[in-house]
Formats: structure tokens, C-alpha cells, sequence
């Protein structure tokens, strides 16, 4: 008798509304800074060229980050999410190698692959915050090991969605 295998869902971009959101949050406390250094030295009449400097490059650097930055990531995010519900992703079924041999010269040796038949996905190890999809940091990381047999929604070299075998 042949047991059906079964997968657990480690990543899903869809189950997601927008992960990055602390990065984006990040620029707007620096916004909200500089409003709040402003109101600050206003109140201590402080009128100094370099005061105002200060608090103008905070919040336009701050509101800048939060547009591109943050906007950027969302769109990013939104991309992986229709690519799951149109179904146009790269289906990625094998197993890991976090150590893999013959690393192509183009690859630093930071990476991890999965075989699939005669095929090799590769992928970078990679803890940015600003990054969208799944992402691992080091080997044995995210909810994989070497060995680990896993199904990949592969979107332009992103990972939407990822499972692993229970």
C-alpha cells in the first residue's frame, strides 16, 4: 500500500497581508521624529538653519522610506500573492541541499539548492527584512534541513509558498 505524504505549510505569501511592515514603520517613526523635533524646538524659539536641516531631512527621509521603500516591499508582496491565485508560478518539487557541491562560480557559497530530477533550483541565504518571500538565513534554518523533501511556489527565483514533507 502506498501512504500519501503529506505537507506541512512552512511559507505562504497569501496567508500574509503584508509582512515587511516594520520596515516601512521604521520610516515613518523617523517622519514622526522630526515632526516631534520641530514642534520641539518651535516651542523653544530654535530657528537655527541647521535645526530646521535636521528636522526637514527627517521627515522627508522618513516619509521617502515609508513610500519607496515600504510601497516597494507591498507591491513586491502583492506580486507573490497574484502569482499564487492566477496559478502562474514555477512548481519546485525535491530535495534540499543546504551545502550543496558544485556551487556555480556566480555563487559566493551562499546559497542552498533543491534538486528536482535532472534540475537544480538554487536559492540565496538571505535575513534582509528587505527581502519578500520565504528566505532562509543559514543552513538548517527556516524549517529545513538538508535532506528535507519539499514542494516550492517558485515566482522569478522567489519562493511564494513553501511546504515541506511531514
Amino acid at each position: 500500500m502506498i501512504s500519501a505524504v503529506e505537507y506541512r505549510v512552512v511559507y505562504d505569501a497569501a496567508q500574509l497581508p503584508f509582512p515587511a511592515w516594520p520596515v516601512a514603520l521604521v520610516g515613518l517613526a523617523v517622519a514622526l521624529a522630526g515632526v516631534g523635533l520641530g514642534a520641539y524646538l518651535r516651542r523653544r524659539d530654535v530657528v537655527s538653519a541647521a535645526a530646521r536641516t535636521v528636522v526637514t531631512s527627517a521627515i522627508i527621509f522618513g516619509v521617502s522610506w515609508s513610500l519607496l521603500v515600504g510601497g516597494g516591499l507591498y507591491a513586491q508582496h502583492g506580486q507573490l500573492r497574484s502569482a499564487l491565485a492566477e496559478r502562474s508560478y514555477v512548481a519546485v518539487e525535491g530535495v534540499v541541499y543546504d551545502s550543496p557541491q558544485g556551487t556555480p562560480k556566480d555563487v559566493d557559497g551562499k546559497s542552498w539548492v533543491v534538486e528536482s530530477g535532472k534540475t537544480a533550483h538554487w536559492y540565496r541565504y538571505d535575513s534582509s527584512p528587505l527581502v519578500v518571500g520565504y528566505r532562509r538565513s543559514a543552513p538548517g534554518t527556516g524549517g529545513l534541513h538538508d535532506g528535507a523533501h519539499v514542494r516550492i511556489a517558485d515566482v522569478g527565483g522567489r519562493i511564494a509558498r513553501l511546504e515541506v514533507e511531514e
